[in-house]
């Protein structure tokens, strides 16, 4: 099931060339369990680090973020790890596959960095990139497989350890207009049937649209979108 995630005056700064760049000013959010929301704003706006905030990657400067509850930040580092690898699915624009792993190894990676037998992990991966349509692609390496099929594979190691928070990052903006449409709708679907919480983050009006509710971040805080 999908987590709930309650955030309550979250801040985040830079210091660079002497200068406090402010990208998250007292922001609030609510996200339900299973809700599938799109995130828009400039570049620079904080869209990606709000999404690294959220999957415990770097902390806040202030503010708090509970998931299903519970404060986020402030847990020890070896709680953090745990909750990235087994509640939190990552995508990212650039799908940071390893080249010499197969499209099965590469999906079965967080399963066997949780301790899952090879064999078993490898069992699940293969699942997973059936559901992703990439069945009959299991042995091919990344130099062998297009832009979107590698991003397929990307989706399916974020979902092998079945998280109940996927946190996309551009993670069509390296693809042509069909096969991002394509990708999408993977996300979409998989949000559907898993009842996974899902944020995406994209510069496109257009794929933002076919979310039911729309994020925009402006001046470091979170607006409804139309």
């Amino acid at each position: 099931m999908g987590v709930a995630v309650e955030i309550r005056g979250l801040c985040r700064h830079f210091d660079k060339g002497g200068q406090r760049i402010h990208v998250l000013r007292d922001a609030d959010l609510d996200l339900a369990p299973g809700e599938s929301v799109a995130l828009l704003g400039q570049s620079g706006s904080g869209k990606s680090t709000f999404l690294h905030i959220l999957g415990a990657l770097e902390p806040p400067n202030a503010g708090v973020v509970k998931v299903d509850g519970r404060p986020l930040h402030g847990r020890p580092m070896s709680e953090l790890d745990t909750y990235r690898n087994r509640h939190v699915g990552f995508v990212f624009q650039f799908h940071h596959l390893l080249p010499d792993h197969t499209a099965v190894d590469n999906a079965a990676m967080p399963a066997i960095i949780a301790g899952v037998s090879p064999a078993e992990a490898r069992a699940r991966a293969r699942v997973r990139l059936e559901q992703v349509g990439l069945g009959h692609r299991l042995t091919h390496k990344p130099g062998e497989l297009s832009g979107g099929e590698q991003q397929r594979v990307a989706l399916a190691r974020a979902l092998l350890m079945e998280p109940g928070l996927v946190l996309a990052d551009e993670p069509t903006g390296n693809l042509d207009p069909s096969t991002a449409a394509e990708v999408l709708d993977l996300l979409l679907d998989l949000n559907r049937e898993r009842s996974a919480t899902l944020v995406v983050v994209t510069h496109s009006a257009e794929l933002a649209a076919r979310f039911p509710r729309r994020l925009r971040l402006v001046d470091g805080r979170f607006q409804e979108a139309a």
